[in-house]
């Protein structure tokens, strides 16, 4: 089975190519096309990317990809009809093969939108737009600016938790406001003033919620909008609870927190936030 599809990205037509056959993909892959590897395995409708994987069931054991072909051996099915039932099966849309477009290109995945912010992933010229706020700078902040981690940032933390902390930009001037998102747990040794902080079972996963609004941008709501987009985005496509950690003194983000019902801890001033 072979079929093309045609996805519309930032104004432009990229062709992805979707087949179960293990030549077609490799041919696709060394032409540098984009492309998805659909296959019927154990009753279950599978697909996987040159860069994005994803699967409709997980791997059972004792099945391996082939070494160094970024593919699997496919299956054998043909017909048109057959084909866009596999497909579809797979849960493959147009969300979907866009995604595959932007992470193969380069390109950055748009999270989410609100009235009036874009939440994006960051891409190599945000870092000269990140302001120099060095009174409120923690060492995370650290990464949105410094060329060599914000590389590292984009390569590994996006591409393989596909979670991390955005970009907000905003809409009528394209203008970056702040960061928003989703980061994972910090160890609490060392850290005081957990109580606020709902109870919760050990095995159940969370991540912290984050955000940063810089200084010319604040007092315009801002915040709450880009985290209650946040909060809906991280219930929805990551499945998880959410909590933050917030220093004592920072009432506004206690405020905040409140409001927005999501559990909180408090870090002590030497914490590394």
């Amino acid at each position: 089975m072979k079929t093309e599809r045609k996805v519309l990205v930032d104004g432009v037509l990229y062709p992805v190519i979707l087949s179960d056959e293990q030549e077609t993909l490799l041919a696709a892959k060394a032409a540098g096309r984009v492309f998805v590897g659909v296959t019927e395995k154990g009753g279950a409708a599978r697909l996987w990317g040159a860069e994005y994987v994803a699967e409709a069931e997980p791997e059972r054991e004792n099945e391996n990809t082939p070494e160094d072909s970024g593919i699997r051996e496919a299956g054998g099915l043909t017909g048109e009809a057959e084909a866009e039932d596999l497909i579809r099966r797979a849960g493959i849309d147009e969300a979907y093969l866009e995604r595959i477009v932007r992470r193969s290109l380069g390109l950055p995945w748009r999270i989410c939108e609100t009235e009036r912010l874009l939440i994006r992933e960051f891409t190599m010229a945000d870092g000269a737009r990140v302001p120099a706020e060095p009174e409120e700078e923690t060492e995370s902040d650290k990464v949105f600016y410094t060329p060599e981690l914000l590389d590292a940032y984009i390569r590994h933390q996006y591409r393989f938790c596909e979670y991390g902390i955005w970009a907000l930009v905003r809409k009528s001037d394209g203008a970056l406001v702040g960061t928003a998102g989703v980061a994972a747990g910090q160890e609490e040794d060392g850290q005081s003033g957990a109580a606020e902080a709902a109870e919760s079972e050990e095995s159940e996963e969370w991540l912290e919620l984050g955000y940063h609004i810089f200084r010319p941008y604040r007092r315009r709501g801002y915040a709450g909008e880009a985290c209650e987009a946040v909060i809906a985005y991280a219930r929805q496509e990551l499945s998880c609870r959410l909590r933050a950690a917030v220093k004592p003194d920072n009432t506004a983000s206690v405020r905040l927190l409140k409001k927005l019902e999501i559990p909180y801890y408090f870090v002590t001033a030497g914490s590394k936030m």
